[in-house]
């Protein structure tokens, strides 16, 4: 159960595992780019648009995102009644879809004071080695989300994407601290590139909101 959204029983929420997603009806994916753009959806589209967040305040619209390694972020306005799903690999996190995801709500009548937020299983530190490029790419004001060792560079990716909500206001934040890398249960590409499969995480204002 996703604890920042059970105060609204209006919304269907869940991170949903490997086992889990293959009985996820009617979700609307996204063709995920790893890049920064999002869509306002008013009705279900007739093929997966490109980009990699999706906004919308009509009921019974399963926003979804597929992650295997990335994480997934659940977005809602409780009072709005505005919600968003996006898929924040490191590349589109750096390149700003959390705070694109954030004011696309802010256009269609949210307000950020009132936006929680829920990030669910992903790729956590002790799993993230990345390379000393990627590295460089950060400002010397988020080089703290690094940790060098013996064996290698590792990155928080929780801590950063939870500093990049903070940064523009989003202060209820639901974090899953699974890592999809360990937990066999879920799908990972790091573990297992040669497997196309992901897990679902989906956001639903019910019917009857």
């Amino acid at each position: 159960m996703i604890s920042v959204f059970n105060d609204f029983p209006f919304i269907h929420a869940a991170f949903c595992n490997a086992k889990e997603s293959l009985s996820v009806q009617n979700p609307i994916i996204m063709n995920q780019v790893h890049g920064a753009d999002v869509l306002i959806l008013n009705d279900t589209p007739k093929h997966a648009p490109d980009c990699d967040a999706l906004v919308t305040n009509q009921v019974d619209l399963k926003l979804t995102v597929k992650t295997a390694d990335c994480a997934p972020v659940l977005f809602l306005d409780p009072h709005a009644k505005i919600i968003a799903a996006t898929h924040a690999g490191w590349k589109g996190a750096f390149q700003g879809v959390l705070e694109n995801t954030l004011l696309t709500m802010v256009k269609l009548g949210a307000s950020v004071d009132n936006i929680c937020a829920a990030i669910g299983p992903h790729l956590t530190k002790k799993s993230f080695q990345v390379s000393s490029d990627m590295r460089a790419l950060f400002p010397a004001t988020e080089q703290h989300f690094f940790e060098s060792g013996s064996s290698g560079i590792y990155f928080d990716f929780t801590g950063y994407i939870q500093h990049r909500l903070k940064r523009v206001g989003v202060q209820r934040i639901d974090t899953f601290d699974i890592d999809t890398y360990s937990d066999l249960t879920y799908n990972s590409y790091r573990r297992d590139k040669q497997n196309p499969a992901r897990q679902y995480s989906f956001i639903q204002i019910n019917k009857g909101a």
